[in-house]
């Protein structure tokens, strides 16, 4: 048997290749919008993008006026690799048409990822989704050769139904450096999934909307360097509410739970901000870490 020197050793281990921070790999998130529905909150709806390198490569959910938002960023909808869609209410979808749009008006080569939930009795599968917007008989047509199979065109649409299973972790990797993964989370009658993008030691989970009766968002954020969490309504909210939103307390005990490094309270709406001072003090008696605030537009820290 062949001995290894230490030098030897020494040679080995300067090769390895050790996974970085989000800072080392230059990974930061900006807040698109902040809000929900409303249009009396002076928020952008929700909507995240992930910018790697410099380049605008994730985008999570595409609420109404992401697709302004993202101009005004200098985004390149060229550079997006995926677009991730926690389910598909208006407030976080409505958008998605504008940026196939645009790529029109780019040199794009790269298919373009568009993951969602699977459907149920009241939301189709995401596939279905996009083939009514861009299909054969969607609603534009006009723009069918990103989607349809055998049309001819520089690019392809690529859909992901991701599983509403609330037990196990779905994974979907995307180039080699990134991988996403999803699971299942509980938002009433509504098919939903939370999303997790990982990039070596970089990892960043959302909630999407959802209330935790599974249990299922901590098993998917564990020990994420950010936690974007969906705030919606307040502790004192009405039992209806609760069975589509989660309250403080259980954002609070997630985050815990999952170990996350930050806390950042997304989607906020008028029945969650005249809360917001409560809120903040009730989730730090559960959680231990940086409780942080979304606005339209800002750059969060993963140092």
């Amino acid at each position: 048997m062949k001995k290894i020197t230490l030098i030897g050793l020494s040679l080995i281990l300067s090769c390895v290749v050790h996974p970085q921070s989000c800072e080392k790999q230059d990974i930061k998130l900006q807040v698109l919008g902040s809000g929900g529905p409303e249009l009396n909150d002076g928020r952008v709806s929700s909507s995240h993008l992930l910018w790697v390198n410099g380049k605008a490569t994730v985008l999570i959910d595409a609420g109404s006026g992401s697709a302004h938002q993202f101009e005004k960023v200098k985004g390149n909808s060229e550079d997006i690799k995926a677009i991730l869609l926690t389910h598909l209410h208006i407030d976080h979808s409505a958008d998605l048409p504008a940026y196939i749009k645009d790529s029109y008006f780019t040199e794009r080569k790269n298919d373009l990822w568009v993951m969602g939930p699977k459907g149920n009795n009241r939301m189709p599968d995401t596939s279905v989704y996009l083939d009514k917007l861009f299909g054969e008989y969607g609603v534009f047509a006009y723009m069918k050769r990103y989607w349809l199979p055998k049309a001819r065109s520089s690019y392809k649409i690529k859909a992901i139904d991701a599983d509403l299973d609330h037990a196990v972790v779905q994974r979907h990797p995307l180039t080699d450096e990134i991988s996403i993964s999803s699971i299942g989370v509980h938002h009433g009658p509504i098919s939903a999934v939370g999303w997790r993008v990982d990039m070596g030691d970089c990892a960043i989970t959302f909630s999407g909307d959802m209330t935790n009766k599974y249990d299922s968002l901590t098993k998917l954020a564990r020990g994420s360097d950010l936690l974007v969490a969906n705030y919606t309504i307040g502790e004192s909210a009405t039992k209806r509410a609760k069975n589509m939103h989660m309250p403080p307390s259980i954002i609070g005990k997630i985050a815990n739970q999952a170990k996350v490094s930050k806390l950042l309270l997304a989607h906020l709406m008028n029945s969650s901000i005249p809360y917001l001072d409560d809120t903040k003090t009730l989730i730090e008696k559960i959680y231990q870490g940086p409780v942080l605030v979304a606005e339209d537009l800002m750059i969060i820290d993963l140092e």
